[in-house]
C-alpha cells in the first residue's frame, strides 16, 4: 500500500491502567464489514495542534461511526498476488443489530463454484460467535466453529476478526499522537487488544473532522513493521444521516504480498430488515437476502 506522506505533530505516552472504561462502540461489517460511508469532498480544515481528546473515546467515536449501523450491500472482493493475478469474490450481505448482538448474513454469487454458499454469523452474549453455513452442494446447514478468528475470508486478505464487532473497551491505548495523512489531520491511536488475537498491536488513524477509521495497521509480538494494512480512502466515503463509511477497502498482507480490494455497491445504511433474515430457517429455505431485492 503506498503509504502518504505524514507529518508527526504530536506525541503523549499514556498510562494503560489508567485509562477508564467506556460503553461499547458497536461493530459492523457486512458479510465481512461490514465492514463502512465518507463524503467525496475534502474534509473541513483542522487544527492539527489541537489538544487531543481521551483516546479511548476518540476509539468509541470511530468504532460508534463505523459499526453502530444496520446496513445492505453487494459487495465485490478482488484478490491480487504479487504477480498481479486476480481472483474475485461477490456477495450479497445484510447485517443487524438485534438485542443490541450484531447479526449478519452473506450469500455468494460469485465464482459460480461457490454460488449459493450462505454464511450466517450471530454475536453471542460471551462475545463468541455461532456460526452457520449452507452448503448447497449437499443442501445441508451446518455450524462451524469461528475460533480461528486471524484465518483468511474465503481465501482472501480479509480475515473472520475483521468481520467481529469491536469495542473500545477491548483495546489498552499506549500511545497517542497526531499526524496528517494526505494533508488531512488525524488522531493516532496505537493499542493493545486485551482480547486474545492474532496481532499483538493495533494503530489506527482516526480523522479528526468525523473520527473515520481512514487507516489500520497490525503488528506481530516485537515487530517494527505491520504484517496486515486496511485503508479507506477518502475519497471513496459516502455520508448518511450520522454516518460516514467507506465504500472501499485496500486490504494488503504485507507478509504474503498479496492484497484484496473491498468494494461495496447499492449499499444502504439503516434500512428496515426483518429480523427472521438472520436465522437457519432463511438458510434452510434459501429466502431471498435484502441486498438482493
Amino acid at each position: 500500500m503506498e503509504r502518504i506522506s505524514r507529518q508527526r505533530v504530536l506525541s503523549v505516552r499514556l498510562d494503560c491502567a489508567s485509562q477508564p472504561r467506556s460503553s461499547p462502540a458497536r461493530i459492523v461489517l457486512i458479510a465481512l464489514p461490514a465492514i463502512l460511508l465518507f463524503v467525496s469532498s475534502p474534509a473541513s480544515p483542522v487544527d492539527a495542534d489541537a489538544v487531543p481528546e481521551n483516546p479511548t473515546k476518540l476509539l468509541q467515536k470511530a468504532f460508534a461511526n463505523q459499526y453502530d449501523v444496520d446496513s445492505t450491500a453487494t459487495i465485490e472482493l478482488v484478490i491480487r498476488n504479487r504477480s498481479g493475478q486476480e481472483r474475485r469474490r461477490n456477495f450479497e450481505a445484510a447485517s443487524k443489530i438485534i438485542e443490541d448482538r450484531l447479526h449478519s448474513i452473506g450469500r455468494l454469487t460469485y465464482p459460480a463454484y461457490l454460488r449459493g454458499m450462505t454464511i450466517l454469523q450471530i454475536e453471542a452474549q460471551d462475545r463468541s460467535h455461532d456460526a452457520f453455513i449452507y452448503l448447497p452442494s449437499t443442501q445441508t446447514v451446518r455450524r462451524v466453529s469461528t475460533a480461528q478468528r486471524g484465518d483468511a475470508f474465503f481465501g482472501t486478505d480479509v480475515t473472520y476478526e475483521d468481520l467481529e464487532r469491536r469495542y473500545a473497551r477491548d483495546y489498552d491505548v499506549i500511545d497517542l499522537s497526531t499526524e496528517l495523512i494526505g494533508g488531512e489531520p488525524t488522531h493516532v491511536v496505537r493499542a493493545h487488544p486485551q482480547l486474545r488475537q492474532t496481532y499483538h498491536e493495533v494503530v489506527f488513524w482516526l480523522a479528526q473532522s468525523d473520527q473515520v477509521i481512514l487507516q489500520a495497521h497490525y503488528f506481530k509480538r516485537g515487530a517494527q513493521e505491520p504484517y496486515r494494512t486496511i485503508e479507506a480512502p477518502r475519497s471513496s466515503m459516502q455520508k448518511t444521516n450520522d454516518h460516514t463509511l467507506p465504500t472501499r477497502l485496500i486490504v494488503e498482507n504485507l507478509a504474503r504480498g498479496t492484497t484484496t480490494e473491498v468494494t461495496y455497491r447499492q449499499l444502504a445504511i439503516n434500512p428496515e430488515i426483518d429480523d427472521r433474515v438472520f436465522s437457519v430457517r432463511t438458510l434452510e429455505q434459501k429466502g431471498p437476502i435484502p441486498a438482493s431485492r
